[in-house]
């Protein structure tokens, strides 16, 4: 917990990121990209989704600050900038070996 943080502050941040990896889709997205850098159509595919759907999934990770984004020439890769928000969740910690 960061010094600045209160209990409640800490609580809450944790259930936030429950909310957010409520989500079977979210919470393969995000074992994939704590391994690497991905672009939307990669993670599409390995994910056996739409574009659009992968997008919006992102969409949300991004807004809670968990993923960003790198630009190289047109396209657009995601890795993941909260490794914190890997330690509030053991199911995050348990990424199968088969998402690949």
């Amino acid at each position: 917990m960061h010094k600045d943080m209160t209990v409640i502050d800490h609580a809450e941040r944790q259930a936030a990121l429950c909310r957010i990896f409520g989500n079977a889709r979210r919470l393969l997205i995000l074992w994939m990209l704590s391994e690497e850098e991905l672009s939307v159509n990669e993670i599409a595919a390995r994910a056996g989704s739409s574009v659009q759907n992968v997008s919006q999934h992102l969409s949300l990770l991004k807004k809670a600050g968990i993923v960003s984004t790198r630009r190289e020439g047109q396209m657009i890769y995601y890795h993941v900038i909260d490794q914190e928000c890997l330690e509030y969740c053991a199911a995050l910690l348990q990424a199968p070996e088969t998402h690949k």
